[in-house]
């Protein structure tokens, strides 16, 4: 249960930066669409760097920045999709020491989006 909460919180860390790409200002929607593609980059690149993960754990990245990426092009992040990508994530998350989930757990907050955490 503590695993998936964890997951959760990464989740909501991660989608911070999608979730603001779509409140980007409207133009075509293949404007907002690059722009969600370069915000969701740029955001997946800055966590991985936060978490500051090891040789072992970085095998898990790539499914993890998969499920992110599959969520910032979603015209809206519900349960629905949560629940969809959150096991993709659960690997990194079973390897992360105390002071990543601290990481991710605070970065969540930062964002304003702790309220995915109370999902599971």
């Amino acid at each position: 249960m503590r695993q998936i909460h964890l997951a959760l919180a990464l989740l909501v860390v991660f989608i911070s930066a999608p979730v603001a790409a779509q409140e980007a200002p409207q133009g075509g929607s293949q404007h907002v669409s690059a722009w969600r593609v370069a915000i969701s980059e740029v955001a997946i690149a800055r966590y991985r760097a936060a978490l500051r993960l090891t040789a072992a754990q970085e095998k898990y990245w790539p499914a993890v920045a998969n499920a992110l990426r599959h969520l910032a092009r979603l015209p809206e992040i519900n349960e629905a999709a949560v629940r969809h990508v959150a096991p993709s994530m659960s690997p990194l998350i079973a390897t992360l020491d105390d002071h990543q989930k601290q990481v991710a757990i605070n970065m969540a907050a930062r964002a304003g989006l702790a309220q995915y955490a109370s999902l599971f």
